[in-house]
């Protein structure tokens, strides 16, 4: 999510949505009562009292929010409200309307009562997770670049300064260049604790200097390889373009929250009381601060059942303001086929919490 703009006394944030995550995000976010603001289309009559033609017009308006539904099968939240400012010439002031938001989109939201801090915090956090390292390559260029939530930063940048290819000595350029390029990627990804490297480049180069960081870095290190039109800067910013960091980030959560269940499971067995799953189960434990990991299937947040979606916001509310590291899992992923059996919601407690386990919320209670 990036932030596009925020004018505090008037509650005012302006956002442009860049990822499914942001998505589920504003669906928890937005409530009945604010205002938003996008960009829309809606079916407008033309002739004499709307007797003629219709046709699709592309306008911006600004509604007062009625609800908000996330719709699984279009990756968008429908936004329901009376329009309160519009264009006067179309006469959709006082009308319904709904606003579709997906990835891409952008939107201002207005909260009259003001924001949060940690809803703020929430949305400023809403990027990457993880921290990529890309390394852009090619035969004349190269950039290391450190991607995460706040932004990217560029943090080697150089020329490989090879010989001509007629030159015997190319070869062996060639190797020397690749062994320097691939231990400043190690170093940065060490320092920045990165989850994974990406090495994107046209040509054989790519696939070099990704053998070496693999060499360096040993064998547990996630080194991924990609084709891109060139190397420099230029080549970073082209594998953010094409959503390769994005992919690979997601790929790194849904790894990280299988992790976090395999441990999960393994306290389940070794020590029980520093475990919640199900839906009352952790409800409890996020009331006694107790929770360190909360892992969320997706479908919780836009079930059908309003009363079930309300238990489920105010969860995550609380739990994000007692410090709880939250992880949504998608429900199609190995991850989220572990969890849904676990009643599709399960944290790791900072510490065993003695109580009577309560009935855990069922995987037919998912449903819907």
């Amino acid at each position: 999510m990036k932030i596009l703009g925020f004018d505090e006394k008037r509650g005012e944030l302006r956002l442009r949505v860049e990822s499914m995550d942001d998505v589920w995000l504003l669906s928890l976010i937005i409530r009945p009562g604010d205002y938003v603001r996008a960009l829309t289309v809606r079916e407008i009559k033309f002739g004499e009292r709307g007797s003629g033609r219709s046709s699709r017009v592309a306008m911006t308006l600004t509604i007062r929010v009625r609800s908000v539904e996330f719709q699984p099968f279009t990756n968008k939240i429908r936004i329901r409200g009376i329009v309160i400012e519009g264009p006067e010439r179309f006469g959709v002031k006082g009308k319904h309307h709904t606003i579709s938001i997906g990835v891409g989109n952008e939107l201002t939201i207005i909260r009259e009562d003001g924001w949060p801090g940690y809803v703020l915090r929430k949305i400023r956090d809403a990027g990457l997770r993880v921290k990529v390292v890309v390394v852009a390559v090619d035969y004349d260029d190269y950039a290391i670049a450190i991607v995460r939530g706040q932004g990217v930063r560029v943090v080697v940048e150089g020329s490989l300064h090879l010989p001509g290819k007629d030159d015997p000595s190319w070869e062996e350029g060639l190797r020397k260049a690749v062994t320097v390029i691939a231990k400043q990627a190690v170093q940065a990804m060490k320092s920045a604790e990165a989850d994974a490297v990406v090495v994107v480049g046209p040509g054989r180069v790519k696939n070099l200097v990704a053998e070496k960081i693999r060499e360096l870095a040993g064998p547990g290190a996630r080194i991924i390889v990609e084709s891109a039109s060139m190397g420099g800067e230029a080549g970073v910013r082209e594998a953010i373009r094409r959503g390769l960091i994005e992919r690979v980030a997601k790929e790194a959560e849904i790894t990280a929250a299988e992790r976090l269940l395999d441990e999960l499971n393994l306290l389940i067995v070794k020590n029980p009381e520093q475990v919640a799953y199900g839906l009352p189960d952790v409800e409890y434990a996020v009331e006694c601060n107790a929770v360190r990991e909360l892992l969320v299937l997706d479908t919780l947040l836009y079930s059908e059942d309003p009363e079930k979606r309300r238990r489920v916001e105010e969860l995550l509310e609380k739990a994000d303001k007692r410090a709880a590291r939250i992880r949504i899992v998608p429900v199609h992923s190995p991850a989220g086929m572990r969890l849904k059996s676990l009643g599709g919601i399960a944290a790791i407690l900072r510490y065993p919490l003695p109580r009577q386990r309560t009935e855990t919320l069922g995987s037919r209670d998912l449903e819907g």
